[in-house]
Parts: structure tokens; C-alpha cells; sequence
């Protein structure tokens, strides 16, 4: 039985290092494939002129005035039931 369980075991760790050792290769990072691209784009296209937009301005509503007023009497407590 223990001759079974090693040969089951020394199995597994076969199958282990072949599926470590049949590994892909890392893909590419992603940043590095958009600068290349963006430098091919660079090369042959002509390059883009700014366009100025000017908005119209907006008159601001003027500001309001907040008057605070003090009472004598303190606020009584409201029970809503």
C-alpha cells in the first residue's frame, strides 16, 4: 500500500513540474503596445491644430443675503406621534 501511495504521489509531482515547465510566456503589457502605436500614428498623419472655444458669459445670478435671527426663548422640542 505505501508503494502505491509514493507511485501516487511521484505521479502527481510529474504532472505538477510538466504543467510549470509547458507554461505560455507572459503577454505583452498593454502600455507598451498603445506607445507603439501611438508613434506609428505620429508618423503618418499630420499633426492636429488646437481650436480655440470661447464661451459667452454667463451672468451670475447676484448673491443673496442671509440674515440670522436670534430669539430670547429657547426652541421647544417637537414629538411627532
Amino acid at each position: 500500500m505505501a508503494t502505491k501511495m509514493k507511485l501516487l504521489k511521484m505521479l502527481q509531482e510529474v504532472k505538477g513540474m510538466a504543467q510549470i515547465t509547458n507554461r505560455r510566456p507572459a503577454p505583452r503589457p498593454p502600455l507598451l503596445y498603445l506607445m507603439q502605436l501611438r508613434s506609428q500614428g505620429a508618423q503618418t498623419s499630420t499633426p492636429r491644430q488646437r481650436v480655440a472655444i470661447e464661451a459667452a458669459a454667463i451672468p451670475a445670478p447676484l448673491p443673496i443675503k442671509i440674515n440670522h435671527i436670534k430669539s430670547t426663548k429657547p426652541a421647544q422640542p417637537v414629538m411627532i406621534a
